[in-house]
C-alpha cells in the first residue's frame, strides 16, 4: 500500500489558491452552486444545526451551510486557509467560527458539541491509525452524525487519471491514498450505524487529462450519461466515497 504523505500547511494554501479567487469563490457560494458533496451535508444537517468542518480548506462547504442556516465552525491547520475562510465568510455575509488546529490532536471542543461533524478530501492523507484516532474525536464531539468524504479507490477514471499525472509529474495533491471503504475505521471508533456509497461519477472523468482523454470522456458521457448528484453512483464509480456514521438511534 502507498504510504500517505501530506503537503506542508503553507503548500496547501498555495495549491488551493489556484482553484478560484476570493471573488469567484464567493460568487459560487452566493449563487448556491453547491457540489454533490455539499448537498449531502445539507441533507445530513437541519436548519440551525451546529456543524464542525475538519480540515476546512478554503471554507466553501461551510460557507454554503452557513448561508442555509447552519451554525458553522471551521478547523484547519493552515493559517492561510483559515484567513481565506474568514474573508470568504465576510464577503458572502455569513457567520462562522474559525480555529487553526491540528485535527490529529485532541480537538478543543467539549463532548457532544456539534450536531454534525464532517470532513471532505482530508482523510486520504492519514494512516489508518490516524484516521481511527480522528474519528474517535469526531465521535466524541458529535451528538448526531459524522460524514467523511475521500477519493474513491474503486473509481476507474480517477485512478487512471491519477496514475497518468503522477507518471508525468503533474499531480499536485500530495500523497493522497483513496479508500475502498472506511466502515472498519468507523466501527473501531465506536460507530454502529454506518452507511456508505460513492457520488459524482461525471466529476471523476475530469481526471482523464492524458492524450485521447477527452475522447474517452465523450464516449463515457454518450454511452452512460453519468451525472453529478448526491445520489449513489452506479457500480460505485463516483469520484468520492461517502461514509456516514450516526450516534442517534434509528
Amino acid at each position: 500500500m502507498t504510504t500517505p504523505w501530506n503537503l506542508e500547511s503553507s503548500e496547501w494554501s498555495k495549491v488551493l489558491a489556484g482553484e478560484a479567487t476570493l471573488d469567484e469563490a464567493a460568487a459560487s457560494v452566493v449563487k448556491g452552486e453547491s457540489l454533490p458533496w455539499t448537498e449531502i451535508l445539507l441533507g445530513a444537517s437541519a436548519e440551525n444545526a451546529t456543524t464542525l468542518d475538519l480540515g476546512s480548506g478554503r471554507g466553501e462547504h461551510s460557507a454554503t451551510l452557513a448561508l442555509r442556516g447552519r451554525r458553522t465552525t471551521l478547523v484547519d491547520w493552515s493559517a492561510g486557509n483559515v484567513e481565506f475562510s474568514s474573508r470568504l465568510f465576510r464577503k458572502v455575509g455569513a457567520n462562522g467560527k474559525f480555529c487553526q488546529a491540528d485535527i490529529t490532536k485532541p480537538l478543543p471542543f467539549h463532548d457532544g458539541a456539534f450536531d454534525l461533524v464532517f470532513s471532505c478530501g482530508v482523510f486520504e492523507y492519514f494512516t489508518g491509525e490516524q484516521i481511527e484516532s480522528i474519528l474517535r474525536e469526531a465521535f466524541r464531539v458529535s451528538r448526531g452524525s459524522v460524514v467523511i468524504m475521500v477519493p474513491n479507490a474503486l473509481s476507474a477514471a480517477y485512478r487512471l487519471g491519477m496514475w497518468w499525472m503522477k507518471q508525468r509529474g503533474r499531480w499536485y495533491w500530495g500523497g493522497e491514498v483513496p479508500s475502498t471503504t472506511l466502515k472498519p475505521r468507523f466501527r473501531a471508533a465506536g460507530f454502529r450505524q454506518i452507511r456508505e456509497f460513492s457520488v459524482a461519477p461525471r466529476h471523476s472523468l475530469s481526471f482523464l487529462t492524458m492524450p485521447l482523454g477527452s475522447l474517452a470522456r465523450r464516449a463515457v458521457l454518450k454511452l452512460f450519461g453519468p451525472t453529478d448528484t448526491s445520489r449513489p453512483a452506479p457500480l460505485r464509480q463516483g469520484y468520492l466515497l461517502v461514509t456516514l456514521g450516526s450516534k442517534l438511534a434509528s
